[in-house]
């Protein structure tokens, strides 16, 4: 049966496994030229960031808790935490459901971060959410997302730029949007196959039948040849994608929802496709009522569903290559609300985990003097991006600056990947006590015990 140039491109279009085309063809085009070009930085050859999103505005207060503090009890006279708690140092301590998280701070294998936030802090989910995917409080940026924007500098034109990013879930979270190949979203490896329209007349064989035409074409425009290279190799990296992660077989019993999520990102990285970044998410952070029990099982998911991933990469010899770092769109008020919870506040708590992360307490724990607060909410004590320029200079070894458009001091929780990395602004060491200062370079490493 000869296939017309009508089918041609419309089943070369279908078959584009891990692309969603929205807009006109130019438009589609003009962003596969930009790819093309070549990374304006040295990158690192393997390093890897697994980002988890805690949805909905994680409580840092009941996360990182000042168990000492009179100002925290009478706050909370419901909600506080007084018992069972993990010591971290003589002011704070991790919830009771942060045992894993515990074990890998007394490893030295996780920072965390206080009183993470921005000037002038916003309290809606999504437009906080956006503030954190693009790095922009101002929204003075395009809407590209901080890690997008990372791979547009450093990832273009490399060996891995078809696959340098993979999101786990349904829908493509604003911090990867970039300008170049669309990044896939993923929830299993049978995702990585060739899409077929269900509406077509055609069935599942004639269309790859005809994709496999697409590359007997001589004649075709510049448009149909670049479809025919662009489905010949979703076909072929599909199946290669699918060979490779067959053999893998998990080192640990993964939990259930965010545990899942990072088993398939643990399956991805055993395969060695050259992927970078990782997105994924877990829910239930809005505990505006009822707050005690979920949250404390919230963050109880959270962390043995990171410590099993870091157990299993370590069992296949890959816990040197990633970092797993976890926030949240905000923390919540000081004082807790009518219906045992707490409503949405500003500052909070970051974590960053991993073999070669250097643990430790950072960042300046916010104040909770009544005349510190701002409207009954903390004061940030530490820029989030920070932390991002942390993880791209430290550990991806790229230009920060360029990539968030702005100059940040970067923490010390991340040794030096690569000499070429800018290093020009001294490092903060991990702090020993809560301040009310902003953040600012501190003293020795804390000890830990």
């Amino acid at each position: 049966m000869k296939t017309s140039r009508r089918e041609l491109l419309r089943v070369g279009l279908g078959a584009l496994p891990v692309v969603t085309i929205g807009g006109s063809m130019p438009m589609f085009l003009s962003k596969f030229a930009m790819a093309q070009t070549k990374p304006s930085t040295q990158i690192s050859d393997d390093n890897i960031i697994v980002v988890v999103q805690l949805s909905g505005g994680n409580d840092g207060l009941n996360t990182v808790v000042p168990a000492g503090r009179d100002e925290y009890l009478k706050a909370r006279p419901g909600l506080g935490i007084k018992e069972k708690l993990h010591k971290l140092n003589d002011e704070l301590s991790l919830n009771p459901g942060l045992t894993a998280f515990k074990e890998l701070f007394d490893k030295c294998q996780l920072a965390i971060v206080n009183g993470c936030g921005y000037p002038e802090p916003n309290r809606s989910h999504f437009q906080a959410m956006e503030i954190w995917h693009t790095a922009d409080p101002k929204g003075e940026r395009d809407h590209g997302g901080w890690l997008g924007h990372y791979l547009d500098h450093c990832c273009r034109g490399t060996a891995t730029s078809s696959l340098s990013a993979v999101n786990i879930g349904s829908e493509l979270p604003q911090a990867l949007v970039n300008q170049g190949p669309p990044v896939p979203s993923i929830q299993s490896v049978d995702d990585f196959q060739v899409k077929t329209d269900p509406a077509t007349q055609f069935d599942a064989k004639r269309e790859q039948q005809i994709i496999a035409d697409l590359n007997k074409v001589h004649e075709a425009t510049p448009a149909l040849q670049f479809l025919a290279r662009q489905a010949t190799n979703a076909i072929v990296e599909s199946e290669q994608i699918r060979k490779l992660t067959a053999g893998y077989k998990p080192d640990v019993d993964y939990p259930g929802g965010l545990g899942q999520q990072l088993r398939l990102i643990a399956q991805i990285i055993a395969g060695n496709f050259g992927t970078k970044l990782f997105y994924c998410q877990v829910g239930g952070f809005d505990t505006h009522s009822n707050q005690a029990g979920q949250h404390e099982n919230l963050l109880r998911q959270v962390s043995i569903s990171i410590q099993a991933f870091l157990k299993d990469l370590g069992a296949k010899g890959l816990a040197d290559k990633v970092v797993v770092m976890a926030f949240s769109e905000f923390g919540r008020r000081v004082q807790q609300n009518d219906s045992s919870g707490t409503d949405h506040g500003t500052a909070g708590p970051m974590f960053v985990a991993g073999a070669k992360v250097k643990g430790g307490l950072y960042g300046s724990y916010p104040s909770l003097a009544a005349d510190q607060l701002d409207n009954g909410d903390l004061k940030y004590t530490t820029d989030f991006r920070r932390v991002y320029t942390t993880l791209l200079e430290k550990w991806l070894n790229a230009d920060a600056a360029s990539v968030l458009s702005n100059r940040f001091e970067p923490l010390a929780f991340l040794g030096t990947v690569a000499t070429s990395a800018p290093t020009t602004a001294p490092q903060e060491s991990p702090t020993t006590a809560p301040s009310t200062a902003p953040a600012a370079p501190a003293e020795q490493p804390m000890m830990r015990g």
